[in-house]
């Protein structure tokens, strides 16, 4: 049951919170601080904090009773999280009804009935939301838990101080008429002037603008920028003096060309590792057959043989597809977990300086639902990372389970690790822990993108965890069959 929540005692606490963050980077450690608060302030059963990021919302941090989900993406389009940025609710609640089963059966493990959302916004737009699962609310009224979660989110998103009111000046016929978005600011930057094209691009109207920042940061003089809005268009800006006092700023949206720029990355760095993964199993039993045949009876040549075919068959046909251009990927259909994991693991990359492998499967699993022919990618870059971050041997553990709505496998190892405000960062693209990676364990730093990209495209999710003993946990989940969706019906 939840406690009841003294207003007076509410505001000392969330005051107390923020001075615990204040002055630190808003940082995943930072954030599960202030997560850990909310539950036990309004006695709610988890509290999670989503980052906006294009066309969906990712869970970034979690509390302990819901670090299941961690890495899970929520899509925007067509849910009502929409709700949060397009519409004039600040804050949004979810009844029984309303979750979806992904969310709600796990949840009700928990005794979750109810779960408030608000969004935090930064000075260039949303960053992003802070969610509490709550029993049901007592008489029906979640008004002070309200007010707490959306203290919280503004104390967060707190990132410019008031600005004095300051009279707009009229756009000219001339700017109207120009085709590029263009913005006259002042010396504090803020808008003065805001034409037609960039309420186009921006979505946002000149009444909105007038005495407001821009919401992409302004290019130095003769520089140019892109930006990522809100509305998830990209921009390109430039900059220039139009007097002592003013500067002119200039955009167009160029979305189309960076989508087609991040499509041909993705499938360049796609096909790289997966090329890569029947490459370097052929490599790996040809030189099994050429340093160990002595010591091979017919059966192990056979074997080894018979791999090599396989494999190589596996790759005539990824070489078939890149060719076609087919890299879009299938529609996720039921398959089962544990068969493709033994698959792939019957010829798993072996460990060159001796790290000991531990499987531990279930006989059976729940069926999942995504792309089964993408696990081979997913499992040996996971192998390969756990071998390539834990220098001098050591154990290597699978293991595999289902909860609530969701399948899912672990690997897990006790290598260097991963400092925990670092969860999120790698899985970007070319992201190493440190400078030296590099040239130290190899690599570019793709295998951990190219898993989140290949996984968000079949309703699936990825996160990373570090081990309180050291090393690093890698958790892949796929849906369970007759659980399609991932976010709130609208």
């Amino acid at each position: 049951m939840q406690p009841s929540l003294d207003a007076a005692e509410a505001f000392r606490s969330i005051t107390r919170i923020l001075d615990d963050v204040s002055g630190r980077p808003v940082e995943l450690p930072a954030l599960r601080r202030v997560l850990d608060a909310l539950v036990e302030l309004v006695g709610g059963v988890g509290a999670a904090f989503l980052l906006n990021e294009p066309g969906a919302l990712r869970v970034v941090a979690a509390g302990e009773s819901v670090s299941w989900m961690s890495g899970l993406r929520l899509p925007l389009s067509g849910s009502s999280f929409s709700r949060l940025f397009g519409g004039p609710h600040r804050t949004i609640e979810f009844g029984p009804g309303d979750a979806t089963p992904l969310i709600r059966e796990d949840l009700r493990e928990h005794h979750c009935d109810w779960i408030l959302m608000t969004r935090v916004v930064r000075r260039f737009g949303p960053l992003g939301a802070l969610a509490v699962g709550l029993e049901s609310p007592r008489g029906g009224q979640l008004e002070t838990e309200r007010a707490v979660l959306e203290c919280l989110a503004a104390g967060i998103g707190a990132l410019a101080a008031m600005r004095p009111d300051r009279l707009p000046e009229p756009i000219g016929t001339v700017a109207a008429a120009v085709p590029e978005g263009l913005a006259v600011v002042d010396v504090s930057g803020l808008v003065q002037a805001w034409n037609p094209a960039a309420e186009e691009v921006t979505g946002r109207s000149s009444r909105e603008m007038l005495n407001e920042c821009l919401p992409f940061p302004i290019p130095a003089p003769g520089e140019v920028r892109q930006h990522r809005l809100p509305n998830d268009r990209w921009i390109e800006a430039r900059c220039a003096a139009l007097d002592a006092a003013r500067r002119v700023v200039t955009f167009y949206d160029v979305s189309e060309a960076r989508r087609q720029e991040e499509a041909q990355n993705l499938f360049l760095a796609t096909a790289s590792h997966e090329l890569r993964t029947p490459l370097t199993i052929v490599r790996g039993y040809a030189d099994t057959l050429v340093n160990r045949w002595d010591q091979l009876d017919d059966a192990g040549r056979r074997g080894a043989a018979e791999v090599i075919g396989a494999r190589s068959r596996q790759l005539a046909e990824l070489v078939d597809r890149l060719l076609s251009g087919d890299r879009a990927g299938g529609t996720p259909q039921p398959f089962d977990l544990r068969a493709a994991l033994a698959v792939v693991l019957e010829s798993a990359p072996e460990s060159e300086d001796g790290h000991r492998l531990h499987v531990r499967i279930p006989a059976t699993l729940p069926t999942a639902v995504g792309e089964a022919d993408t696990i081979p990618t997913i499992v040996t870059e996971l192998l390969t990372n756990a071998y390539k971050y834990s220098p001098g041997g050591g154990d290597v553990e699978i293991t595999a389970g289902a909860d609530g709505a969701s399948v899912w496998f672990r690997v897990a190892d006790r290598g260097i690790g991963v400092p925990a405000e670092q969860t999120e960062s790698v899985f970007t693209r070319f992201w190493q822990v440190d400078r030296g990676d590099q040239r130290r364990f190899g690599g570019v730093g793709l295998g951990l993108y190219i898993i989140r990209r290949l996984l968000d495209r079949q309703g699936g999710w990825v996160s990373l965890r570090p081990r309180d003993d050291g090393g690093s946990v890698v958790e892949v989940r796929f849906r369970r069959a007759g659980h399609q969706t991932v976010g709130p019906a609208s």
